[in-house]
């Protein structure tokens, strides 16, 4: 895919390629990943590869992390379809570098350079970034390690449009990953799909599922931080969800989208995260 731009009175064709820094986004997390101890391994889900980063911190716990990350850049300049969707500035690895518990830093279907994969398709960072064989393929991909990490308990954490994946692994019992699920963190959640796309005025998610349509177990622990200064994902349209679906919230002053995040990160983990799961032991 190129661009057309003009400049100096001539119209130039750039290889988006060259509009990026020279290290590809997969490669800053593997980067990043390894700076933070994070062991990389490929992992098969329901068709899908997925790219995961795991780090065994507390052999004896008998629970895991599983960290999901944002959307990314799924479009450019909002008009074209990236290539390559995987995030720039990952987040939610940031919060993972963070976590003393054992981690794991699930990579989406087609992201952190799958995206040449014969699977995938554009629509599975577009439309169908929401899918149930995304989330399916998400799932499996967690509890294949399970066995042989001895782990029992599992908490999702996700951020942004990893938050909308967290709440819909936890909403399908027939899910691979259910029987070890007993608590849901969503940071700056996309909770409600439709809400937020009218918000934005953006094209729909045709073939994704919406969190705010979904149900869930009375067993598994929900907690939603929620950025008082949030313009993406609002904390009217969060807090409609937790009126709706229940759950524990808390709003974060002075913290917006992608802000201040990893700063309360220590915080919160220590006081709301460490503890959950409760519910179901």
């Amino acid at each position: 895919m190129k661009l057309s731009v003009w400049y100096s009175g001539f119209l130039l064709f750039v290889p988006l390629v060259f509009l990026a820094s020279c290290s590809s986004p997969a490669q800053r997390i593997d980067d990043i990943a390894a700076r933070g101890g994070l062991e990389r391994r490929v992992i098969i889900g329901n068709g899908f590869r997925h790219i995961v980063y795991l780090k065994v911190a507390k052999p004896t716990s008998p629970r895991l992390h599983v960290y999901i990350e944002g959307d990314g850049s799924p479009w450019l300049l909002g008009q074209y379809i990236a290539t390559d969707p995987t995030a720039t500035l990952p987040l939610a690895l940031e919060l993972a570098k963070l976590d003393a518990e054992n981690v794991l830093y699930l990579g989406r279907p087609c992201y952190m350079g799958l995206f040449e994969d014969g699977i995938c398709a554009e629509k599975y960072w577009t439309s169908a970034r929401y899918s149930a064989e995304v989330v399916a393929s998400m799932s499996t991909a967690v509890s294949s390690l399970l066995k042989e990490l001895k782990v029992s308990k599992v908490t999702l954490i996700g951020y942004s449009g990893g938050g909308t994946l967290a709440m819909l692994m936890s909403a399908d019992s027939s899910l691979a990953v259910a029987p070890y699920l007993d608590s849901v963190v969503t940071v700056a959640g996309n909770l409600d799909v439709t809400a937020w796309i009218q918000q934005h005025n953006y094209l729909p998610l045709t073939e994704s599922l919406d969190p705010s349509l979904a149900d869930y177990p009375d067993t598994i622990d929900f907690m939603h931080y929620i950025g008082a200064d949030d313009k993406n994902v609002s904390a009217e349209q969060a807090l409609s969800f937790v009126t709706k679906h229940g759950g524990r919230y808390k709003i974060l002053d002075s913290v917006d989208h992608s802000c201040c995040w990893l700063q309360h990160w220590p915080e919160l983990l220590e006081r709301d995260v460490n503890p959950m799961g409760s519910k179901a032991e």
